[in-house]
């Protein structure tokens, strides 16, 4: 009898344990409430990204309040965004509030595709914005500056779908988005089981205006509550394959450049490539090489631009042209020892 008396009570307290409930946590930064300008979002422009991370940091714990409200045990938080910082995650890591801690890994990881596992339950996404090709969307784009439009199977993406329809291969539902007013309408319109907090309104693509702090919290707060209070009847993306990830550039040279990835194809307008995949995850990841790969086009273009602006431009490209012919004929210094093992937390 004393045999069965210990175990009715181990029992007991077995049942009264809390549920084990683990929330991943991914932020951007263009859907922060205070991020009113490009410079709040890119540690280029120091003192306005200061302001930015601050102002991210308080939507992100508005989210951690309103999940542990809800009942989550575990919270982990990965950075969406890359603002260039290499110190550091762009949220104020010192000042999440508990149970959320950052993920790290030895390597680099894709966001949207490898921040989580089978041991997450649900996906919450803070600070998001509109997809390309909105063009009243503050700093609208998806995955990257170098895109205009982003479609799959001719339906235009934004971030927070495709790490919707990433998690689904997982059966992971994304409960809770929040961002600007645009952003809103795609997500309504896309994904409209899931809870929306509109932290500001988009005047265009290059300004926004932001609401209250104490409205901001408030409503990240409650719907992030409200959306893992209903993770039972939460629902998964249907999009069936096969996929076909068409992406516009800015202009031509981008868009040739793209095409050059194997299977890739250039369409009429001449600035648009088109990829086709049985599966979501393999288009997904080769749509990114289509982007870095113009992305580089981009990149140089306004490095030249720069220079070519600079007092001193000649000489400039005197000492580029000799770099050039250095790294040609092996006459590069040897390259300076390995840097310490890094750590990620998310995009770079």
């Amino acid at each position: 009898m004393k045999h069965l008396i210990l175990l009715a009570a181990f029992s007991s307290a077995l049942l009264a344990q809390p549920r084990r409930l683990k929330v991943l946590l991914l932020y951007d930064m263009e859907g922060v409430s205070g991020a009113t300008t490009y410079r709040h979002t890119t540690v280029s422009h120091p003192a306005e990204y200061g302001e930015g991370r601050k102002s991210l940091t308080a939507d992100v714990n508005a989210a951690i309040a309103g999940l542990k409200a809800a009942g989550a045990t575990e919270i982990v938080v990965v950075d969406g965004h890359g603002s260039g910082n290499t110190a550091g995650p762009d949220v104020l890591e010192d000042q999440l509030l508990p149970p959320a801690k950052m993920h790290y890994r030895d390597t680099p990881f894709d966001i949207y595709m490898d921040s989580y596992d089978h041991s997450i339950d649900a996906i919450v996404a803070v600070a998001m914005h509109a997809g390309a090709g909105n063009r009243a969307g503050f700093l609208s784009h998806t995955y990257a500056l170098a895109d205009v439009e982003y479609k799959v199977n001719g339906v235009p993406f934004n971030e927070s779908m495709i790490l919707a329809q990433g998690a689904a291969r997982l059966k992971i539902p994304l409960l809770m988005v929040s961002g600007d007013d645009q952003l809103e309408k795609e997500v309504r319109r896309n994904l409209p089981w899931v809870e929306y907090a509109t932290v500001k309104h988009a005047v265009d693509r290059t300004r926004a205006e932001p609401f209250a702090r104490d409205e901001v919290s408030r409503r990240i707060e409650n719907a992030s509550r409200a959306g893992l209070q209903k993770l039972a009847q939460a629902r998964l993306p249907e999009l069936p394959g096969p996929y076909r990830f068409a992406v516009t550039f800015q202009d031509e040279p981008q868009a040739r450049q793209a095409a050059l990835l194997p299977a890739a194809e250039l369409l009429a307008d001449g600035r648009t490539v088109e990829i086709r995949a049985d599966d979501f995850e393999g288009g997904y990841r080769r749509s990114r090489r289509l982007i870095e790969l113009a992305s580089a086009i981009g990149a140089s273009t306004a490095a030249f631009t720069v220079l070519n602006t600079e007092p001193n431009a000649a000489e400039l490209r005197v000492k580029l042209a000799d770099r050039l012919y250095a790294r040609f004929l092996g006459l590069e210094p040897p390259p300076a020892a390995p840097p310490a093992p890094a750590r990620y937390w998310g995009a770079r």
